[in-house]
């Protein structure tokens, strides 16, 4: 992934770092009597990936503890997956889990929805989430923990919806002031059962061939499970935080105040390096802030253009101290409008502390205006393309409704975004952008704009497909500068920690469409393997 030596024969490592890259004789020149020699018999290898957009802890206790279903699920099969959790719950247990797509989402408008999970759920409070993790779905044992019933009204910007009929609550809740109180009534999750999904976590991203990723909100609860893994020697793969700027759960440091401990979280491979703002929220639910208005729904009256959380001049304020103290900030703007109120911010900002401040994110930047996309590489903001969504999905056909086809067929502008110059890295949003941190579903997708699994039809705006090389960068050295870690991964460079995968197949030598069922051989981390394939 170098500059002028994309490939190489051979390599060698030594205490955990890469010493030498060229050709096999190059390389055998330095075998000694203890030099441990690997011949892979031409398999390609290839830099560890980079995930600069993920929920690891999120997924792996999805995965261990919790009710789970794909995006593409029925109502129906939701409820089957419901019951089957109810059939394994201990008495006064919640069932939680997710994620559904934008797909159910009139489905769960109505009150004859929630009447349906209620009888699924046995007695047991029930909340499932969107694949968004912006909105839930509620059984009436849930709402009455929250004291929510036909007289409760969701904060601005939110919703808690009433049936259209009989007023009633249906249990669909938009965006998180909606159902803030929901979540404050769960029980907590015992550390004991975290500490093993941010364990399981690791293995699952080894597996992948992920070997460094940014959490993209880190809560002061989740960097002691981090930390403590990381003092353990469990984490085998470099881990940059985002903490959040404003608490979610009563408690919980946030914002400056949180940015204060950030060295008592620090490790060996865990740095908390940026701070998580939340500007909008996504466009089926039309809580996305938009240039133009969305498409009117009947009945509704004017549609408008979606709320944000700030106004720019609030942001810019919000940003400038971490700006300052050389912390970056990762913005989740899901709108082309908060995509441009977020560059406006960050221009504020550069313009009081100087150009040269730290390197900040755009989170999603799925829509954007073509006027914008220079000013990426102006400001010296990523563009962090997640979640995998370059494809035709169930929630990308739900925003049709909302935006129409020509905007909808703007989705996720990369290669043009690239052609202005700008920074540009990959990320699984694991699970709240999918149900997998498989990164070779999203290389695919980056090259293909086809769904890799084939669940749904057509390309999603072909013309903006990428070549191979270009996707890869993307996964790996890119995503490398994005996270601040450069000089140190993302590329096998003399000095560089050695973080490599063996994979099963030459990328290069493959149609693209089989890209998706990569399998890694092996998965090294500082030159340690921490990963073999059974």
């Amino acid at each position: 992934m170098e500059e002028g030596r994309p490939w190489a024969e051979a390599f060698a490592v030594r205490k955990g770092k890469v010493v030498a890259v060229g050709t096999t004789a190059k390389v055998k020149a330095l075998v000694g009597p203890r030099t441990q020699v690997v011949d892979l018999h031409g398999a390609m290898v290839m830099p560890g990936l980079n995930d600069v957009h993920a929920h690891p802890l999120d997924g792996g206790y999805e995965d261990l503890f919790m009710c789970n279903f794909p995006p593409s699920a029925t109502f129906e099969e939701i409820l089957q997956r419901v019951r089957e959790s109810v059939a394994k719950a201990q008495p006064g247990d919640w069932i939680v889990g997710g994620s559904w797509g934008g797909q159910i989402m009139a489905t769960l408008s109505t009150e004859a929805a929630r009447q349906a999970l209620d009888q699924a759920s046995g007695g047991h409070p029930v909340l499932l989430r969107d694949i968004s993790f912006h909105n839930r779905f509620a059984n009436t044992a849930a709402l009455q923990k929250a004291g929510i019933d036909r007289k409760s009204e969701g904060p601005a910007g939110t919703s808690i919806v009433k049936d259209a009929k009989t007023g009633e609550p249906t249990g669909l809740l938009i965006e998180f002031g909606a159902f803030a109180a929901l979540e404050k009534a769960m029980p907590p999750h015992p550390r004991e059962r975290q500490e093993r999904a941010a364990a399981h976590a690791v293995a699952r991203m080894n597996a992948l061939g992920i070997t460094g990723v940014q959490d993209a909100y880190s809560s002061e609860d989740y960097l002691r499970v981090w930390s403590g893994l990381d003092r353990r020697g469990g984490l085998s793969m470099w881990y940059i935080a985002s903490m959040p700027a404003v608490p979610m759960a009563p408690g919980q440091k946030a914002g400056m105040a949180l940015v204060k401990e950030r060295g008592s979280f620090q490790g060996p491979h865990l740095e908390p390096r940026f701070v998580k703002f939340f500007l909008d929220g996504i466009p089926p639910a039309r809580t996305a802030k938009m240039i133009d208005p969305y498409l009117p729904e009947p009945g509704q009256g004017e549609p408008g253009n979606g709320p944000s959380y700030f106004t720019t001049e609030e942001l810019a304020k919000a940003i400038q101290p971490f700006d300052r103290m050389g912390l970056g900030v990762k913005i989740h703007a899901a709108g082309d409008g908060s995509v441009r109120m977020s560059l406006d911010a960050i221009a504020q900002v550069r313009r009081v502390n100087g150009v040269k401040g730290p390197t900040h994110h755009i989170a999603h930047t799925s829509l954007l205006h073509p006027s914008d996309y220079p000013r990426f590489r102006q400001l010296n903001v990523v563009a962090d393309i997640s979640p995998m969504l370059w494809f035709p999905t169930g929630l990308w056909m739900a925003m049709v409704p909302a935006i129409g086809p020509e905007r909808a067929g703007r989705f996720f502008p990369n290669k043009d975004v690239l052609g202005a110059g700008a920074l540009v890295a990959g990320g699984s949003d694991w699970p709240a952008g999918q149900a997998t941190p498989d990164p070779w579903i999203g290389l695919e997708g980056l090259v293909t704009r086809r769904d890799p699994m084939g669940i749904f039809p057509g390309a999603l705006g072909p013309e903006q497909a990428l070549d191979l090389a270009t996707a890869i960068r993307i996964y790996t050295l890119n995503s490398a500068k994005a996270m601040g870690l450069a000089q140190r991964t993302g590329s096998l460079k003399v000095g560089k920690s050695a973080d490599f995968i063996i994979l099963d197949r030459n990328l290069f030598k493959v149609p693209a469409e089989q890209i998706h069922q990569t399998q890694v051989q092996a998965t090294y981390f500082q030159g340690h393997r921490v990963y073999a394939k059974p």
